[in-house]
């Protein structure tokens, strides 16, 4: 998503800041007297008291990158990358919310991952690789954790069954692991061996190339089993580490998912959820890397089977329900929030059971 990035930071510069390199990334020049001066018009840290108002629209969440569900009250963090703040979302009914601009400033530098855990609230800032842990109802900045020894263009954060913080930077083939309070950092996590295969090749098949290499770390998520799936961007597969001892066990969605970015378990079938950014889809694994299905972004096969010839002709339309979509949010009671990148949009979707099998729709 590193790409994303700066694509994303170009919009905000002159034609003169902005250079292009040999692998097509659009690279950010400044200034340095001007980038000293705008660092020091900002604040290092604000922590917005306003109540919420009504209009929360792609203005405000410009390039929304992840979200996190707030399970007490339902409301939502998400991260705008390019206005460098985090915003709290209030959904009323169909399309309309509540928001307020909720942290923001230079400590806040391409706010990407979040998580929640236990009243804080823990935000990957990409640009200067660190994760800062914030009070989650007044927005008070309770620490730092990290440095660029530890990590490089952080992005997925999840809190892990043993309550420490996890952390997949998008520069590092591994994650990182802190200690949730203290910021205490307690190693590498994620090694890549020799992946185990899904099915076990023919004896007289080919020899298979070298162990993966994780490249452009995006997102992680623990099973309900406690093992650890991680997306990689450039690799276009997802990653699953045993838990505990953080060996690859092997990948998937190699072929299927084209640019995965955001990872979500579901609390109730422990499956797990994947952005696949560039086709504008949400496609669904078992936890054992089995493809399920789409979850999002075109019909469904139980859909197309009901409406018969008319979903071909509004097919499409309902295929731009999201588009470009990065992180993605679970809530209890198995309603999934998507962001979508490109368009600033975040939706809502529940599930319905029809011949066995779960399908989404949007709620609104």
């Amino acid at each position: 998503m590193a790409a994303l990035a700066a694509i994303a930071l170009a919009h905000a510069l002159t034609a003169a800041q902005v250079v292009v390199d040999e692998s097509g990334l659009i690279v950010p020049q400044f200034d340095a007297a001007a980038r000293f001066h705008e660092e020091v018009a900002r604040s290092r840290w604000s922590a917005s008291p306003m109540e919420y108002v009504d209009g929360a629209s792609s203005a405000v969440l410009r390039h929304p990158y992840t979200i996190a569900h707030a399970a007490e009250d339902g409301e939502l963090f998400v991260a705008s990358f390019t206005l460098n703040h985090v915003v709290r979302l209030r959904w009323i009914s169909g399309r309309r919310a509540q928001y307020k601009v909720f942290v923001k400033g230079r400590e806040l530098d391409g706010p990407v991952g979040m998580a929640l855990e236990s009243g804080e609230l823990f935000v990957a800032s990409f640009t200067n690789d660190v994760v800062l842990r914030v009070n989650a109802s007044d927005g008070a900045l309770l620490g730092r954790i990290g440095d660029e020894n530890t990590l490089d263009c952080p992005e997925g954060i999840a809190i892990g069954p043993d309550s420490r913080l996890y952390v997949a930077s998008f520069l590092l083939p591994h994650l990182s692991v802190f200690e949730r309070q203290s910021g205490a950092y307690l190693g590498k996590f994620g090694s890549i061996g020799v992946p185990r295969a899904l099915t076990e090749p023919s004896p007289w098949a080919p020899k298979m190339p070298g162990p993966p290499t994780l490249a452009g770390a995006e997102d992680l998520a623990f099973d309900l089993r406690g093992d650890v799936h991680v997306t990689a961007y450039y690799s276009s597969a997802i990653y699953k580490f045993n838990g505990t001892s953080g060996a690859l066990e092997y990948t998937y969605g190699k072929g299927l998912v084209h640019g995965p970015v955001g990872c979500a378990c579901d609390p109730q079938s422990g499956d797990i959820f994947v952005s696949s950014y560039r086709d504008s889809k949400v496609l669904r694994f078992t936890s054992d890397g089995q493809f399920v299905g789409v979850a999002a972004g075109v019909e469904s096969e139980h859909d197309a089977a009901r409406a018969g010839g008319a979903t071909a002709a509004r097919g499409s339309s309902r295929a731009r329900t999201i588009s470009s979509p990065s992180g993605l949010a679970f809530a209890d009671d198995g309603t999934l929030w998507v962001a979508s990148y490109a368009t600033g949009a975040v939706t809502r979707f529940n599930s319905s059971f029809g011949g066995g099998r779960t399908f989404w729709r949007v709620t609104d």
